[in-house]
């Protein structure tokens, strides 16, 4: 079953906006086409979903940024077309029977709800840095009769926190 989007397109419309400055109505393209972009790809998924594909999972987002963007470009795409309803592709569960555990769905989003982010992009940078070293280092005293000696402190405790990390996995 194809996964192209064929759900309604909604374009960006910049008409209306003229009291607003090029940046903000860059931005407000910006969270249009993020809200687009998402719901085309959970369409996607929600077609393979209705097929019995239960290998991929509706859109995770990056950074809080991101999610905002969506959210804003929801609120965009109510604003420009009060008349149409704008939900989320992903609140829609297919009504399938499946064996075994049901597919992952992502929750609906609440109005004047609260997000977090478990990670941050830079943060999943870091904790992939400290991995690699880790990975590295202890690849290097399995091999060898000397020690890996760390050149800076830093790096040392980048080796600390992953193997915490990794520690903390197998449980």
């Amino acid at each position: 079953m194809s996964s192209t989007p064929s759900r309604t397109q909604w374009q960006f419309d910049s008409s209306g906006y003229k009291s607003k400055s090029m940046s903000d109505i860059m931005r407000m393209r910006k969270q249009w086409d993020t809200f687009e972009r998402v719901e085309n790809y959970n369409y996607g998924i929600y077609q393979k979903l209705l097929g019995g594909n239960r290998s991929e999972l509706y859109y995770q987002f990056n950074t809080c940024e991101e999610l905002n963007d969506y959210k804003n470009g929801q609120q965009l795409h109510s604003l420009k077309f009060p008349n149409v309803s704008f939900k989320s592709i992903s609140d829609t569960y297919p009504n399938v029977a499946f064996s075994g555990p049901a597919p992952y769905v992502s929750q609906p989003i609440k109005q004047n709800a609260s997000f977090s982010v478990s990670m941050l992009a830079s943060d999943k940078t870091a904790q992939a840095n400290d991995l690699a070293i880790y990975v590295y280092a202890s690849t290097f005293n399995s091999e060898h009769t000397v020690q890996y000696i760390f050149p800076s402190t830093e790096e040392k405790m980048a080796y600390h926190r992953a193997e915490l990390r990794v520690r903390m996995s197998a449980l």
